[in-house]
């Protein structure tokens, strides 16, 4: 890297950090809002839509800040579904909610980051404590209820990162709030192309720190994620086979090879999937309702 690409490099940086901190102090006054028309025991409906409003103008002006480009194929949901994806980055987070409005499960050391914890906890994240007694439990049963409220909700069971190269093993206990509440299923796969088929930028893994890693980000021109939403199921199978189900999934929208997959998956049974059926869904914006 020459001493002009060195250059613009910071001076990107220093443009997008005034930006970031302009968009964090407007969505930190944005939550304070929120919290004191929900605290005026408005009508619920009007908490909600004003908390979706917040979500997708603190998502869309964090794109344009890191010039994060979304790109999404197939049927987004038409109905209250559970969506499940396989987890590069905390990127993954801003690129779903471009697309689609959901609430998030999330671990609880999020919450301890500056300012995105304290918007996540107000802006309706559902944490999982990993390592507490019935943690899995707890979070399907808010899960469930976020269901029933006709809220999509997000979640990644692979309960970490990795770096877009391979998909692990999926954990199948939370895919019981979808069981509970007859919702839909749905894979989502996430890809963050480049040059040598992943991006090397983007995945946020084993001992990264935010800081630095969000400080590699603001140097790149811009990041590419694409998203595959891949056929809906209905969850009236076991929660094991709708987990090695949309494994499948995503790995089969991500052009892994089957021998790759299944060496992959090699401490997995895949039972047989005759009751998980593939739904017919519109391809629109899908806003949490029933």
């Amino acid at each position: 890297m020459n001493e002009v690409e060195v250059f613009f490099r910071w001076l990107r940086r220093a443009r997008r950090i005034a930006r970031a901190a302009l968009v964090l102090l407007s969505a930190a006054l944005a939550v304070k809002a929120l919290l004191l028309v929900s605290n005026q025991r408005r009508p619920r409906r009007h908490g909600q839509w004003a908390q979706t409003a917040v979500v997708r103008w603190l998502v869309r002006e964090l794109c344009r800040t890191l010039n994060l480009q979304v790109r999404h194929r197939g049927p987004l949901p038409d109905r209250t579904t559970l969506l499940v994806t396989n987890h590069i980055s905390w990127l993954d987070i801003p690129a779903l909610l471009a697309v689609v409005d959901a609430d998030f499960v999330a671990k609880q050391d999020v919450v301890r980051w500056p300012v995105i914890g304290d918007m996540a906890t107000h802006l309706g994240t559902i944490f999982l404590q990993r390592g507490a007694r019935d943690a899995a439990k707890v979070t399907a049963d808010r899960m469930t209820w976020r269901l029933v409220q006709r809220r999509n909700v997000i979640v990644f069971p692979e309960a970490t990162t990795s770096d877009g190269r391979r998909v692990r093993q999926f954990y199948a206990r939370l895919y019981q709030a979808a069981i509970r509440t007859h919702s839909c299923v749905q894979a989502v796969a996430i890809r963050y192309p480049g040059l040598d088929g992943a991006d090397g930028v983007a995945p946020f893994i084993d001992d990264d720190q935010l800081v630095s890693h969000v400080w590699r980000l603001l140097g790149e021109k811009r990041i590419v994620v694409e998203l595959h939403f891949c056929d809906p199921v209905r969850a009236d199978a076991d929660r094991r086979s709708l987990a090695n189900l949309t494994r499948r999934q995503i790995c089969a929208a991500l052009g892994f090879e089957p021998d790759a997959a299944r060496a992959l998956s090699a401490k997995i049974r895949f039972p047989r999937q005759h009751n998980a059926r593939p739904l017919a869904v519109g391809a629109r914006r899908a806003h949490g309702r029933g």
